[in-house]
């Protein structure tokens, strides 16, 4: 049997609603049915007592006279693009519908509708259909209980709008172009006034310069500018200083503990880089003029020539950023006469330098390494000098220049706030002066133009009641009334669904469905002259389709039987009539075919069947034993049946629980255990009497039996509950089903669970009370020694069976 509780708990992985439609649909049938019977009934009630609705239709094509505003293309929005063609034809529908044209439609036509009724009865849409779905068409429908009057409503109210439209459009043009010539002279005078502003103010300031000439351009400030380049100079100087300084260390490391002899022209030049070999070679140059010996002398002259060159290079930069600043600033302004003043005092130096006369002839030399490396190094000196004085001097200009940035900081501010105005005023002026033109190009064209397509007609047929929308919702309306029925019957429905409530209801596997056993059909399968009942087809039929489920639960009790060593097992239900005992009494004929020694015990000893199933005598049996009147073997029956043995339930006993609750009761058992393989106990139902429960206490194991066609939840539930609380396991569910040939085996019908939850327990009990006369009969001698003769007899063929080991 496929375990449907297992693979449930292993797919529940949280709480989910499972609604099973088709399932639904099944089981509701009538249900939906009825719902759908109600809503065509109230759908054709409908109908009947609807008045007709006549529609008359008119279009109108909305166009610009304008072709210069038609063809306006896209404006782009933040929420995206709108022509301004559709933004016209909304306009049109509002229009339409207005209740001004309406009103003055009723006054033309002398109407009997007011405006609020007009406007119930009016539809107004815009587009074409199909490929023209963009088309500038204004579409409007109006409904009315006669269709004349439909048609006449829809055409006044046309011709008030067109009035209307007509009227306005005369004067527009004019209008508009009266107020935008006014706005574009304000914005000229204002345009005017800012550029004055501006230029003014950018006059006032020489520290700020207009970088396009023209007085319109981006303002720059000139401390700012010279700042910017003095720190560029500053940081060159920086870094040439750094190098000289870098320089001198490496040559005097390289000297150190080292004489003057020993220095070659490879080590010097190994100290040397491209630019220091060019620089000696113009020593050497200026050292070929010299007309005297004297060293230092020489040395100084170097150092000027250097210097000298210094100043060239310094020069050539000076000239190049006058001759911007010229272009930029004009030869007035300070900073161009700064630049002045500076190049004049470079070009005094160099003509002294150039008027000294050159003394002394060319003579041939030989210059020491150690001389060449001694002089290099003065002269780094002398670098070194002129990097620091330029450096002081470039400080200094970096914080007069900073300090007179600060100074026109906020002018700065103020001409840019005046030059944003300035150009603010000039695009209002720019976009006025286009919109004018347009409106003088476009005056005679101006307006909208709306040429009636169709129009208004009084309608043949009414459009309202529709007999197919109308059939249409009435199914809806029908499906959800009874979708919405057979959802209440299916939250009140306490029964079965399909296998898989029963087993986690219960807990357990179901083992089998059985067919519903036909006592007319078995009859005539029966074995002649048998005192076995028909139905236990287990026995007549042992290859019968029938008795082919029995056989399956008998493989699944031998398995439970033999791996947790199991012996002793009760069959009972929740309600009387659910076949348990004809389910245990084939299970045991199945069980004895199989070669087991098998026992069968019926303990329902307020309604006992065994004993009339299989043809035998009621007592002795099992109440006999249990009031000490026989012993075990003799209390037991044989029967047609080999290797099964049957106790009855005995005499009738007015305490069937007391008797199953004395030790006697478990001695049975045990005696049991020792002379069988497997012990099949029939007992009374679960909700019925507690008997039941009392013998859950001796057994290794429990068979619920279940017929779901006439036990709801609540009863199966109630009776689980029962047997975990006495802590027997249940291994096994059984179903019995009315009609074998029904799909589903009854799961989900609609009446079998007729009982209510409560009033249930007084019926059962009233059904297995035990008869007063006969728990007192009259002749107590006479029935004891008829069973003592009955038991003697059966429990010497027990007594030898139980030696032997033979039947």
């Amino acid at each position: 049997m496929k375990r449907y509780q297992d693979e449930a708990q292993d797919c529940d992985d949280g709480p989910e609603l499972n609604i099973d439609l088709l399932g639904i649909v099944r089981r509701r049938f009538h249900l939906i049915t009825l719902g759908i019977l109600v809503g065509a009934t109230c759908a054709t009630i409908y109908f009947v007592k609807q008045k007709p609705i006549y529609e008359s239709q008119l279009a109108v094509l909305v166009g610009q006279l304008s072709s210069e505003m038609a063809s306006t293309g896209v404006r782009g929005t933040s929420d995206g693009a709108v022509t301004m063609q559709d933004e016209i034809l909304s306009t049109h529908i509002e229009l339409f519908g207005s209740p001004k044209v309406l009103q003055q439609a009723i006054e033309r036509a002398k109407l009997d509708r007011s405006v609020g009724e007009l406007r119930a009865g009016l539809s107004i849409s815009k587009g074409g259909k199909g490929a023209g779905a963009s088309a500038s068409i204004l579409r409007a429908t109006y409904r009315d209980g006669d269709p004349e009057v439909a048609s006449k409503v829809l055409q006044a109210i046309f011709d008030s709008y067109q009035l209307y439209i007509d009227g306005q459009s005369h004067d527009v043009g004019a209008e508009a172009v009266e107020l935008i010539a006014k706005a574009q002279v304000q914005n000229e005078i204002a345009l005017q006034k800012a550029d004055q502003e501006y230029r003014d103010f950018v006059a006032s300031v020489p520290a700020l310069l207009n970088v396009s000439g023209s007085g319109v351009g981006n303002l720059e400030d000139i401390h700012r500018t010279r700042l910017k380049s003095i720190e560029n100079e500053l940081a060159n100087v920086r870094t040439a200083l750094a190098s000289a300084r870098s320089r001198r260390l490496v040559i005097a490391d390289a000297v150190k503990g080292k004489s003057a002899d020993e220095l070659t022209d490879a080590e010097v030049m190994s100290l040397l880089t491209e630019e220091d070999i060019a620089r000696l070679e113009t020593l050497v140059s200026i050292a070929k003029e010299r007309t005297r010996g004297d060293n230092d002398l020489d040395i100084a002259r170097i150092v000027a020539n250097t210097s000298s060159t210094s100043k060239v290079n310094r020069l050539m930069e000076l000239l190049s950023q006058r001759q911007v600043m010229r272009a930029t600033y004009g030869a007035g302004h300070p900073s161009v006469v700064a630049l002045d003043t500076e190049i004049a005092s470079i070009q005094n130096f160099t003509l002294q330098e150039e008027a000294e006369p050159t003394k002394g002839k060319e003579t041939e030399f030989n210059i020491p390494p150690a001389e060449i490396l001694a002089t290099y190094y003065t002269v780094l000196k002398s670098d070194i000098n002129e990097f620091v004085r330029r450096e002081s001097e470039l400080l200094a200009l970096s914080e007069q220049e900073s300090k007179l940035a600060k100074e026109v900081e906020l002018s700065f501010l103020k001409g840019t706030a005046l030059k944003a105005n300035l150009d603010r005023a000039q695009a209002r002026y720019d976009e006025v002066f286009k919109r004018l033109q347009e409106l003088n190009l476009t005056n005679d064209y101006s307006g909208f133009s709306t040429d009636l397509l169709v129009m208004p007609m009084p309608a043949s047929l009414p459009v309202w009641p529709s007999k197919s929308k109308i059939a249409i919702m009435g199914v809806m309306g029908g499906i959800m009334l009874g979708f919405g029925l057979a959802m209440l019957a299916e939250l009140a429905d306490r029964t079965f669904r399909n296998p898989e409530d029963v087993e986690s209801l219960v807990g357990a596997p179901i083992l089998a469905h059985l067919p519903m056993l036909h006592e007319s059909r078995l009859q005539k399968q029966a074995i002649e002259g048998s005192g076995i009942s028909p139905l236990i087809a287990a026995f007549h039929v042992p290859r019968a389709t029938d008795t082919e489920t029995f056989r399956f639960v008998r493989t699944s009790i031998l398995f439970l039987a033999k791996k947790q060593s199991k012996q002793v097992f009760l069959m009972t239900s929740p309600s009387p009539s659910d076949g348990k005992s004809t389910t245990i009494a084939n299970l045991a004929v199945s069980m004895a075919q199989a070669g087991k020694r098998v026992l069968l015990v019926d303990a329902d000893l307020r309604r006992p069947v065994v004993s009339q199933t299989f043809g035998i005598e009621r007592s002795p049996g099992l109440s006999d034993y249990l009031n000490r009147v026989v012993c075990f073997s003799e209390c037991l029956h044989e029967c047609e049946q080999i290797n099964l043995t049957l106790c009855p339930a005995g005499s009738r006993t007015s305490a069937p629980s007391e008797l199953l609750e004395s030790d006697s009761f478990a001695e049975f058992i045990a005696e049991a255990r020792q002379s069988f393989d497997l012990i099949f106990i029939d007992s009374p139902p679960l909700l019925a009497v507690t008997d039941p429960a009392i013998i859950t206490l001796h057994v290794d194991s429990c068979l619920l039996t279940v017929r779901i066609e006439k036990n709801n939840r609540t009863l199966v539930e109630r009776a689980a509950e029962i047997l975990r609380d006495q802590r027997v396991p249940i291994d096994g569910v059984i179903v019995n089903s009315r009609n074998s040939r029904r799909r589903g085996y009854g799961y989900s019908s609609y009446n079998y669970h007729g009982k209510r939850e409560y009033g249930y327990v007084d019926g059962y009990r009233r059904y297995y009370e035990s008869d007063e006369e006969d728990s007192l009969p009259t002749s107590k001698r006479s029935h004891k020694r008829i069973n003592g003769e009955s038991a003697k007899l059966n429990g010497r063929g027990a007594s030898n069976r139980l030696i032997s080991g033979k039947r």
